[in-house]
């Protein structure tokens, strides 16, 4: 495997590094599924705002406790939280995309309907995408594998 970028070479496994890393990533998975159980319910934009928070705490833990987990595993459900960071990402920036729109239009700005219909498009677009794969996390293999792991 090749060496991740944010591996600390120094860091050794541990039982108390484990025993820690479980109670944090737990903590961690615990307030992600929250927020996505939150985000379902509504679908509104401070609720994806909630889930892309929470899915950068619960990567850049991950990346902290590299060394405790077995790697396939590990990688398998690291790469889906960077899948669903990044996707939550492109939509939130469509958000703020039009809401600098809508600040200009506000300001008497002409700003053509047509880009205005096609954001909103692409948003919606990426929405779906996004809400797809959340459905598939929440319910994969790899994310059960490695609750038990940590539980």
């Amino acid at each position: 495997m090749s060496k991740k970028k944010w591996k600390i070479e120094k860091l050794r496994y541990s039982k108390n590094l484990l025993k820690t890393a479980n109670i944090i990533l737990q903590d961690r998975f615990d307030n992600l599924l929250n927020y996505i159980d939150k985000y379902f319910e509504t679908k509104d934009i401070e609720p994806l705002h909630d889930v892309r928070i929470a899915l950068r705490r619960v990567r850049y833990n991950m990346e902290l406790f590299f060394v405790c987990y077995e790697k396939k595993l590990f990688m398998r459900l690291y790469n889906k939280i960077e899948k669903l960071q990044d996707l939550s990402g492109s939509v939130r920036d469509l958000d703020v995309f039009l809401e600098n729109i809508n600040s200009l239009k506000k300001e008497n700005v002409p700003v053509s309907e047509e880009l205005e219909i096609k954001i909103k498009e692409k948003r919606n677009l990426l929405q779906s995408e996004f809400e797809d794969e959340l459905k598939k996390f929440i319910k994969s293999r790899t994310l059960k594998s490695f609750y038990k792991i940590i539980s």
